[in-house]
């Protein structure tokens, strides 16, 4: 199932990463998170794909914290559920339930492009992966500069940072 995931998720990202460093859109990180869920992650929704209902994916939702943070949840710029209806949260409002997908995203538009992923990000996902191991994540980093855009993203898998993808 995370191969099926990993190639709707990526397929998608390919997508953005085209259409936005040709694009003269403008928009912040959070307009780049809803623009991508809605409409390139949102287009493959289907019966049958890996993501079927709409509904399972989230923007800003809350997932568990992975031990050693302060705060019992974390809300993440994108999440995805297993079904449409879960939640992290138990009868007792207890963050017990992880999904299958986290993403954290990155907007810069003054100086260079950035060459590393944020440190927290990254420490984060990492550590989550590693804690959920059934829960996979992406870092993205996308660069609105003025004479240049790029689009970047890397899989984190069980607490390791993999391949970086790139799209400028």
């Amino acid at each position: 199932m995370r191969k099926r995931i990993d190639r709707f998720v990526e397929d998608a990202l390919v997508e953005f990463g085209e259409w936005y460093v040709r694009s003269d859109w403008n928009g912040k990180e959070r307009d780049c998170v809803n623009l991508f869920a809605n409409r390139f992650l949102g287009r493959r929704v289907q019966k049958g794909a890996a993501i079927q209902d709409p509904a399972e994916m989230r923007v800003e939702g809350p997932v568990p914290q992975p031990t050693g943070y302060r705060k019992p949840t974390a809300a993440k710029d994108l999440v995805v559920w297993s079904d449409a209806l879960a939640t992290t949260w138990d009868t007792e409002w207890q963050a017990v339930d992880w999904p299958r997908l986290v993403m954290e995203w990155k907007f810069r538009r003054r100086g260079r492009p950035s060459k590393d992923f944020d440190t927290h990000d990254l420490e984060w996902l990492c550590a989550y992966t590693d804690e959920y191991d059934k829960t996979f994540g992406y870092l993205v980093r996308v660069y609105h500069g003025e004479e240049s855009r790029s689009v970047d993203w890397a899989k984190v898998v069980r607490g390791e940072l993999n391949d970086t993808n790139r799209r400028s």
